[in-house]
C-alpha cells in the first residue's frame, strides 16, 4: 500500500475523530486531548497516523490549516467510550420515563459562529480535494500518453518482429531447398 499524503492522514483523523465524538474513544485507545500531545501519535489499527511535519501540523499552514484547527477542536470533545455511552443510556432512559432530556441552550451568536467555523473547515477540505483532483488529472493525463507512446513502439516491435520471423522462414528455405535438409553454416 503506498503511503498516505498529509491531506489523506488529516481526513483520516477528522472522520475518524468525528465518529469518536459521536460514539466515544474506544477502550484501550491513549487518546490526545490537544494539539501538540496528538501532533506524532498514531494508532494504526484505527487508521490514523502521525503527520510529522510542523509546517503541515500547523492551524496557520495554508494548505492544511482549517483541518488541523478542526482536528484541535475534536480533541478538545473526545471522551472515553463508557462515559459516552452512561450518558447516552441516561438519555434513553430520561426518554423512557417521559422526562425530557436536557437541551443545551446556545445563543444564536453562538450558533452562527459554529456554522461559519464549520463553513471554514468544509471550504479547507473542498480547496484540498479540488488540488488533489488537478493533481491526479495532471498525473493521469501524463499516464495516459506515457501509455499512447507505449502502444505506438509496442506496435513497432511487432512489425519489426513480423519481419524478422518472415526473413528467419525465408533463410531456413533458402538452406533447406539446396540440400533438403537443414545445414548449419559457419
Amino acid at each position: 500500500m503506498a503511503e498516505l499524503s498529509v491531506t489523506e492522514r488529516l481526513e483520516a483523523m477528522v472522520a475518524r475523530y468525528k465518529e469518536w465524538v459521536e460514539t466515544g474513544v474506544p477502550a484501550g485507545v491513549d487518546f490526545k486531548k490537544s494539539l501538540s500531545a496528538a501532533h506524532n501519535w498514531s494508532c494504526p489499527e484505527y487508521g490514523i497516523f502521525a503527520v510529522g511535519s510542523k509546517r503541515d501540523w500547523n492551524t496557520k499552514s495554508d494548505d492544511h490549516g482549517k483541518m488541523v484547527a478542526q482536528i484541535g477542536k475534536l480533541l478538545k470533545k473526545l471522551r472515553p467510550f463508557d462515559e459516552v455511552q452512561r450518558e447516552k443510556a441516561a438519555a434513553v432512559a430520561a426518554k423512557g420515563k417521559g422526562k425530557k432530556t436536557v437541551r443545551v441552550y446556545t445563543t444564536q451568536k453562538a450558533r452562527r459562529v459554529a456554522a461559519e467555523d464549520e463553513a471554514e473547515t468544509l471550504k479547507g477540505m473542498l480547496e484540498a480535494t479540488t488540488r488533489k483532483y488537478h493533481q491526479l488529472s495532471h498525473k493521469m493525463e501524463r499516464v495516459e500518453i506515457d501509455l499512447g507512446t507505449q502502444k505506438v513502439r509496442n506496435d513497432e516491435l511487432e512489425r519489426r518482429n513480423e519481419a524478422l520471423e518472415a526473413e528467419n522462414a525465408r533463410l531456413k528455405r533458402m538452406l533447406t531447398s539446396k540440400s533438403g535438409v537443414l545445414q548449419l553454416v559457419e
